[in-house]
């Protein structure tokens, strides 16, 4: 019995909270906010997964820091005048008039003009470098229900394991080792 309570401690702390995305330094990212930003997005930005907006959900707040410390900080009003902006060249005036942005989107859109004014640094290079060094440095666990961070500082679609059969694999038989019709198969 203790073994089992100790094994699931260890695997608990291996892994994110049931409900969360990702779990980046201490902070969850929920499955319902990565839905709803994902849901909210999806109308202006067309091809973005849900990988991707989980990909800048990690990584948004070390890029908002960091062009805030270089003198370039971005507010949540600026971000939504950006999605508005892109909102009504994506579906014209009147959607975009209708359409509401969550604390997700709103990162996102954060990220956007944080990385954008990294990149308009004195020394964009190093405002890049820092920014990837910080983020390479987080504790940052995903769910492997949604993928896996990589050092690209992205989210890479989960893999389907090698002992899951789906439709899409054609499993090779070899015709000797079916058994004759009217024979039991073998049972495992």
């Amino acid at each position: 019995m203790a073994a089992a309570v100790v094994t699931g401690g260890l695997l608990a702390g291996c892994s994110t909270h049931p409900g969360d995305a990702a779990v980046v330094d201490g902070r969850a990212i929920t499955t319902a906010e990565l839905a709803t930003t994902f849901e909210e997005l999806t109308p202006i930005f067309q091809g973005a997964g849900p990988q991707d907006v989980l990909g800048v959900l990690i990584t948004e707040p070390f890029a908002t820091e960091l062009a805030a410390e270089q003198g370039d900080g971005v507010s949540d009003q600026q971000a939504l005048d950006l999605l508005r902006t892109v909102a009504e060249r994506a579906v014209g005036e009147q959607e975009a008039a209708r359409m509401e942005f969550g604390p997700g989107a709103v990162a996102i859109a954060r990220y956007s003009l944080a990385v954008a004014a990294l990149q308009d640094a004195p020394d964009p290079a190093a405002a890049v470098a820092e920014y990837q060094a910080r983020v390479l440095d987080a504790d940052i666990v995903v769910n492997p229900r949604f993928g896996e961070f990589t050092t690209d500082l992205g989210v890479a679609p989960p893999t389907t394991p090698p002992w899951i059969v789906t439709d899409d694999v054609a499993v090779a038989v070899d015709p000797g080792s079916v058994p004759p019709a009217g024979e039991p198969a073998p049972t495992p």
